[in-house]
């Protein structure tokens, strides 16, 4: 007597899997979203740091007439050398452009009070924020990806 599987056996199993795998597609779906998200919560905080740090160094040296840092370039540097966010950031605020790299930074444009950056997770996910130099405050921009307007508004606030 030959032992073995039958096709039903297989075919059950194969059922079984199939199950399995539909209800675990959309949970890592949705745990790259909120990876994102995390991520995006942090760079903005340690961007607000680095602004209220730049923000002290300039109101305790009154030569300097501008109360926050014009821009998020690093172009800036401290009295001792170091560029405002080449500490803080693990990618420098502009280091792409909107059609190569991710996880990494561009300016998309400026005017004399405000800038707009946009950070790029991945080719699907686009942060786009308006940082306000007169304030030193951010708002949020149209997004894409799992960046929309609501999401944009949770990392900043």
């Amino acid at each position: 007597m030959k032992r073995g599987f039958t096709l039903i056996e297989l075919i059950f199993v194969i059922v079984i899997i199939g199950l399995l795998a539909s209800f675990a597609a959309p949970k890592f779906l949705t745990t790259k979203a909120h990876a994102s998200s995390a991520s995006a919560k942090s760079i903005i905080s340690s961007l607000r740091t680095a602004i209220e740090t730049k923000h002290g160094e300039y109101l305790i040296d009154d030569t300097i007439p501008d109360p926050y840092p014009k821009t998020l370039d690093d172009t800036e540097a401290n009295k001792s050398g170091e560029k405002l966010f080449a500490n803080i950031l693990k990618s420098p605020v502009i280091s792409c452009s909107p059609t190569t790299g991710s996880d990494c930074w561009y300016k998309e444009g400026n005017t004399s009070t405000t800038a707009d950056y946009s950070y790029k997770f991945n080719d699907d996910d686009i942060l786009k924020i308006r940082y306000n130099n007169t304030e030193g405050n951010f708002t949020c921009l149209e997004g894409s990806g799992t960046m929309t307007q609501s999401a944009c508004e949770e990392i900043i606030n």
